[in-house]
């Protein structure tokens, strides 16, 4: 009888054991691969490993503009990479638990001069919040300041 409990137990203990083994990633996993796609995505145009984490629905709701679907968020960064310079980022993760998660977000850069707009620096200054869905990001809201100001130039 003793026997049977033992293996009973050893067999709960290595079930559970497995099965952490397998589990998803954990909010925390999911960030710091989102923080990495985008800081990549902004600096050599991959967005291969953005495409990966973000369901093809997402919905970034932003100041002033709301993107809907991947190719929205692709065409944002591929269209914006060419009109800044010296782009300066930092991530930082808040929180998060379940389905939710909560990441700092600073950045600094030049839009560069066109024929219309001479060149700017821009800073920003956002809150993050994440919303997960069959361990994919579907919803983002993003809110902050943004301050611009002429460019200095030497």
């Amino acid at each position: 009888m003793k026997s049977i409990q033992v293996l009973a137990a050893f067999v709960l203990v290595a079930a559970l054991f497995l099965s952490s083994c397998s589990r998803k990633d954990s909010t925390r996993e999911i960030a710091d691969k989102f923080i990495a796609a985008e800081n990549a995505a902004w600096a050599t145009g991959n967005l291969a490993d953005l495409e990966a984490l973000e369901d093809p629905a997402v919905v970034y709701h932003m100041p002033g503009l709301e993107m809907k679907g991947w190719k929205a968020h692709a065409d944002y960064i591929t269209q914006g990479r060419p009109r800044v310079s010296n782009l300066k980022q930092s991530w930082k993760y808040l929180s998060g638990e379940g389905t939710h998660f909560a990441l700092a977000y600073e950045s600094s850069a030049i839009f560069k001069a066109d024929d219309k707009s001479p060149a700017m620096s821009t800073s920003n200054n956002f809150l993050f919040v994440v919303r997960l869905a069959n361990g994919r990001i579907a919803e983002v809201w993003m809110n902050g300041t943004t301050a611009n100001a002429p460019a200095q130039t030497n």
